[in-house]
């Protein structure tokens, strides 16, 4: 039994959980359910604890529920490295610390390890809103720092303390903001990642996978989330041509689409004629931790550090972890290799008795059809005149889903259609693979970029003729507008002008639900490109602008270490000219008091006593005798008494709170 049974809460302890509980926030989306209940649980019996109503753990009990602990994050991530598993394991530490935290160093290494925190939230996400959110939890712990280093009087109210210690903290980041941005401007920029990382098991945020079958992509058709957005440097092409080229699958077990690994053959260029002028455009990628990049079909360049598969898929030497910006010119009328390819027999490869139906359907084709472009045409006409539907709730497949979509359901998404008609070009022994990527995308009509979304995305086919190469097939293109069951399908299908037609019949509240939507994208690629996007390429190109075209990475170093030396110089002789020395919690009051009667005019000099500072109010104001006399005879007890009873404290504030005068008329 505890001989307190509640005790009031320290500002400095306050401080710290909730600084705690501020940088574990944004961590518990990837947290297992288990830790955010045992976190939340030790923080808990911090508090009461720190209530006077339950005792910490002994070590013995600490060092038990550690061990548990660490046994379930190996059991849940089967490593403790790792972005998502270090996060986990140091979000542990950070709570279990909690519990043994009693002296100075203690509180020290907490505030400490929280700051660490702060970094890594920004490993997860690095939008706007976490900025912002970072600046809080900075001020937030600056406040909680200056807490444990500052000894208040157990008499001056928290609320006061809280407001004292938060304003401090914000007018020494203040203070600290230049330093900050000559760190980002000048501080040299090197390609790749500062430190390598291992990838996390899962940790694809991407709509898409080097998998695909029926129902995957469709899962993604309501979903929102940006994929990337993309700022062309001319005019932009029309709908009909925005084909995002993403994994390329070819191989097929019957009822899933995938590309091996070990099958991709890296080359740096590929061989295609152009038939229009090229487009050249910028994309801002979102991060989806798999190495591939999206381009206009067809890619005919790679940015720097990216290589391109035989399917000419580029592909990322590291995976994509945080927002990537990159340039690329593109070509969307093309030929691809219209002579032989070296790898055709791979894109003719099927299972055995796959889709029997399909094979007789295909070869009573070939014997009416002159030659493969005639029965691409006969493929195609068959999907447009049959009932064919444009579905999300597609029934599901079982035994032998081409011959069962094809001659029964007839119902799917754009992953069923790509399927079924590679598989029935393969039959007819023209070469097919899969097309997985994006299709279309939205001007934001407050700037000038496009937004691609994760429900653009989409599958189509490719198939090689002889004398012309690869040709891209749409199979859903062909789907008549009544036929599509989804009214978002179908304004997918439309034009820009259509669907922004179609927003404003929605009336005056979903316009201006749009039109935010559209200034918050907005504000997030202004972030994107000028704070997350600051790469080496653009901060020379800043400096440059600065009058420092010829600038290295040498230079950057020594610029930045003359300007920080000299803003520390000046700091430094401004603290010598302006410190004031600190005063004792009497003396504070006093202040106040001060501050109020020199609204009357009365101001105290330096060499004036608080008594004759009191005698000369009172002569020409006998009405506030009483008060002054008050508050002057408790001041000095406080100041000059050796050992001063702490009441006297409270009476002190009470009394100055409670001085009110006024201007006598």
């Amino acid at each position: 039994m505890l001989e307190r049974s509640s005790l009031p809460l320290s500002p400095s302890v306050s401080l710290i959980l909730l600084s705690v509980i501020a940088v574990l926030l944004p961590l518990v989306p990837h947290l297992p359910i288990w830790l955010s209940v045992l976190c939340v649980c030790l923080i808990v019996w911090r508090l009461l604890h720190d209530l006077g109503r339950l005792p910490l753990p002994g070590r013995f009990l600490r060092l038990v529920l550690i061990l548990f602990a660490l046994a379930g994050l190996l059991f849940s991530y089967y490593t403790l490295f790792g972005r998502t598993a270090g996060s986990a394991f140091l979000a542990l530490l950070l709570c279990m610390k909690l519990l043994e935290m009693h002296a100075q160093r203690d509180r020290m290494v907490v505030i400490f390890l929280a700051c660490f925190m702060v970094v890594i939230g920004f490993l997860f996400s690095q939008s706007i809103f976490t900025g912002v959110y970072m600046l809080f939890e900075a001020v937030l712990l600056t406040t909680a720092l200056i807490s444990i280093n500052h000894r208040p009087s157990p008499y001056v109210a928290q609320q006061t303390l809280y407001k004292d210690y938060s304003r401090l903290a914000v007018i020494m980041l203040l203070q600290a903001a230049p330093l900050a941005l000559a760190l980002f401007v000048l501080f040299p920029r090197v390609p790749g990642p500062l430190w390598g990382m291992p990838e996390d098991v899962g940790g694809a945020t991407t709509g898409l996978s080097e998998e695909m079958s029926p129902g995957r992509i469709s899962q993604l058709s309501n979903n929102d989330a940006v994929a990337f957005r993309v700022k062309f440097n001319g005019k932009v092409p029309p709908q009909s041509e925005l084909y995002w080229r993403g994994p390329v699958l070819w191989n097929f077990n019957g009822y899933d689409w995938n590309a091996p690994k070990s099958q991709f053959l890296l080359r740096l260029e590929s061989e295609f004629e152009k038939t229009d002028p090229p487009i050249d455009y910028t994309i801002t990628l979102e991060p989806h931790q798999q190495r591939w990049l999206f381009a206009l079909d067809l890619p005919a360049m790679l940015p720097p550090r990216t290589r391109m598969s035989a399917e000419l898929q580029i592909l990322s030497l590291q995976p994509v972890d945080k927002v990537t910006r990159y340039e690329l010119r593109s070509y969307t009328r093309y030929r691809i290799e219209p002579n032989a390819s070296p790898y055709l027999q791979r894109y003719l490869t099927l299972p055995a008795g796959i889709a029997p139906r399909t094979q007789q359907m295909i070869q009573a084709w070939q014997q009416e059809s002159i030659n493969n472009f005639k029965l691409i045409q006969t493929a195609l006409d068959y999907f447009r005149n049959e009932a064919f539907y444009y579905s999300r709730q597609a029934p599901l497949l079982f035994d032998d889903p081409v011959d069962e979509f094809l001659f029964q359901t007839r119902k799917g998404y754009c992953e069923h259609f790509a399927s079924a008609f590679t598989v029935m070009m393969r039959h007819a022994g023209i070469p097919a693979r899969v097309v997985t990527g994006y299709q279309g995308g939205e001007m934001n009509p407050l700037s000038d970029y496009m937004i691609v979304r994760q429900s653009d995305a989409h599958a189509w086919s490719e198939v090689w003729l002889a004398g012309q190469g690869w040709l891209r097939v749409d199979p859903t293109s062909v789907i008549p507008p009544e036929r599509i069951e989804n009214t978002e399908d179908l304004l997918r299908r439309q034009t820009q002008a259509s669907t922004e037609r179609q927003l404003i019949e929605l009336g005056w509240l979903g316009h201006s639900v749009r039109q935010a939507h559209y200034a918050w994208d907005a504000m997030n690629n202004r972030w994107n490109q000028w704070f997350i996007g600051f790469n080496e390429k653009r901060q020379l190109a800043l400096l440059s602008s600065l009058g420092m075209p010829n600038i290295n990475w040498q230079g950057m170093t020594l610029l930045l270490f003359v300007l920080l030396s000299g803003v520390l110089l000046l700091f430094g002789f401004y603290l010598l000219r302006h410190s004031k020395p600190l005063l004792d919690p009497a003396s504070r009051l006093y202040q106040h008091f001060l501050i109020k009667i020199e609204k009357l005019g009365f101001t105290k000099q330096d060499n004036e006593s608080a008594l004759d500072f009191a005698a000369r109010i009172k002569a020409s104001r006998q009405d506030l005798a009483n008060e002054i006399d008050n508050i002057t005879h408790v001041y000095n007890k406080l100041r000059y008494a050796a050992h001063p009873p702490q009441y006297l404290y409270v009476r002190l504030q009470t009394a100055i709170k409670r001085f009110q005068p006024q201007q006598l008329r």
